[in-house]
C-alpha cells in the first residue's frame, strides 16, 4: 500500500519570515523549504511506494491549524514540520506532542532523530541539552491525526548559524530526515541509487530589517500556542502567529496606546505582555 508524507515547511515568507540572523543573510522560512525540497529530491531518487503532500511550495504562507487539517483531510500517514531553531542556544532538536503521544508517535522521533543525530555529529553539532527527545503541546502536532513530529535543525542565532550556511550540512540533515522517514514507513529502496539535487531556486538576499546601529537587548520567549505578532506598531497590524517555545531576539520595548511591545530584529512587533511572553535581558 503506498504510504503518504506530509512535510510542513515551517512558517512562510510571504507573512512569516520565522527566525532571522539579517546579518548573516539567513531566514528561517527560506531554509526550512530548502530542507523540504533537499528531502523530497532525496525520497524521491532512492525509495518507492509513497507519495509526498506539503504545506508550501514557495513563499506562501498557511495558518498553523489549516497545516494540520490539511494533512488529516489527504490522510497522511506521517506529519513532518521542519523548522531552525532560535533563542541562542545550539543543537538540535525535535518535538512531539506531549499528551496521549502514541507508540507509533515516539516511534517516528526515534527513526528522525537516530538518523539526523548521526549526521549532526559529522559536522560537530550535538544535541540541544544533550537532549534531542523533546515534548511540547504544539498546534500542528495537537491537532495532526496521525503520527507527527516538528525538527528544529539548529540555532539560526548563535555559532550554528555557521552550519546553516553550509550547503552539503543541509543537504545531509535534510536526506538524515528523509531516511529517518523511510524507516519509520518500511519503504523499499530503489534499485539504483541516484545523486540528488533539487532544482535550484532563487533566494532573495535577507535585508536587515532593523537599524544596524540597533543592538539586541535580550529575547523574549512565547509562552501560548497562536500568539499573534504584527508588521508594525498596530495593534490592528497582525501579521501572523507564533507558536509555544518560540524564541525570538529583542531590539527595543516600546509602547502602543496603553500597553507595550516589543520589536524584533526581523522588525516585526509582538506584545510585552508577561501572560504571554517572557522576556530575558541580554
Amino acid at each position: 500500500m503506498v504510504k503518504k508524507i506530509y512535510l510542513d515547511e515551517g512558517h512562510g515568507e510571504s507573512k512569516d519570515s520565522g527566525a532571522v540572523n539579517a546579518k548573516e543573510g539567513l531566514m528561517e522560512a527560506q531554509l526550512n523549504l530548502k530542507l523540504s525540497n533537499y528531502a523530497i529530491a532525496y525520497l524521491k531518487a532512492n525509495y518507492t511506494g509513497f507519495e509526498i503532500n506539503r504545506t508550501r511550495s514557495d513563499r506562501t504562507f498557511a495558518e498553523l491549524k489549516a497545516r494540520a487539517n490539511k494533512a488529516n483531510a489527504w490522510g497522511a500517514d506521517v506529519f513532518v514540520s521542519i523548522h531552525v531553531n532560535a533563542g541562542g542556544g545550539t543543537g538540535y532538536e525535535s518535538f512531539i506532542y506531549n499528551k496521549s503521544t502514541s507508540t507509533k508517535t515516539k516511534q517516528l522521533q526515534k527513526c528522525i532523530n537516530d538518523k539526523a543525530m548521526a549526521t549532526a555529529k559529522k559536522y560537530g553539532l550535538g544535541a540541544h541539552g544533550n537532549n534531542p527527545n523533546k515534548s511540547d503541546n504544539l498546534s500542528v502536532l495537537r491537532n495532526t491525526n496521525m503520527p507527527a513530529c516538528l525538527t528544529e535543525i539548529c540555532y539560526i542565532d548563535s555559532k550554528d548559524c555557521e552550519l546553516l550556511k553550509n550547503e552539503a550540512f543541509l543537504k545531509d540533515m535534510a536526506e538524515a530526515y528523509a531516511e529517518g522517514i523511510a524507516d519509520f514507513l518500511c519503504l523499499e529502496k530503489q534499485s539504483k541509487l541516484k545523486e540528488t539535487e533539487p532544482k535550484k531556486e532563487t533566494v532573495q538576499q535577507v535585508k536587515a530589517p532593523a537599524k544596524s546601529e540597533d543592538k539586541a537587548i535580550g529575547t523574549v520567549k512565547v509562552l501560548v500556542d497562536d500568539l499573534v505578532y504584527y508588521n508594525k506598531k498596530d495593534w490592528n497590524a497582525k501579521a501572523g502567529k507564533t507558536k509555544k517555545g518560540d524564541v525570538f531576539t529583542v531590539v527595543e520595548k516600546v509602547k502602543v496606546n496603553t500597553a507595550y511591545m516589543y520589536r524584533l530584529v526581523s522588525g516585526t512587533y509582538i506584545t510585552a505582555a508577561t501572560k504571554y511572553v517572557k522576556f530575558k535581558s541580554k
